[in-house]
C-alpha cells in the first residue's frame, strides 16, 4: 500500500488543490453532540460520553460525511 503522504508528495499544484477542494467538500469536524452520539454507540456511559466530547471538542475531530440518511 502507498503511504497517503507520497501520494501527495506526487501531486502537481493543481491535483493537490482538486484533492484539498474535494477533501473539504466532503470534510467537517463533529460537533459536541457526534462525538457524544460516537462514545454512547461504543458503551461509553451518557455521563462520561458528555464529558469526554466537551473535552475533546476543541481537537477539531474530522469525519467524512455523507450517507449518514441512508
Amino acid at each position: 500500500m502507498i503511504e497517503p503522504i507520497t501520494i501527495i508528495e506526487g501531486m502537481n499544484t493543481d491535483q493537490r488543490d482538486g484533492a484539498l477542494t474535494m477533501l473539504d467538500h466532503i470534510s467537517r469536524p463533529l460537533t459536541v453532540r457526534e462525538i457524544e452520539g460516537a462514545l454512547r454507540l461504543h458503551g461509553v456511559p451518557k455521563s462520561r460520553a458528555v464529558i469526554i466530547a466537551a473535552s475533546i471538542k476543541k481537537l477539531g475531530v474530522i469525519a467524512i460525511v455523507g450517507g449518514e440518511n441512508g
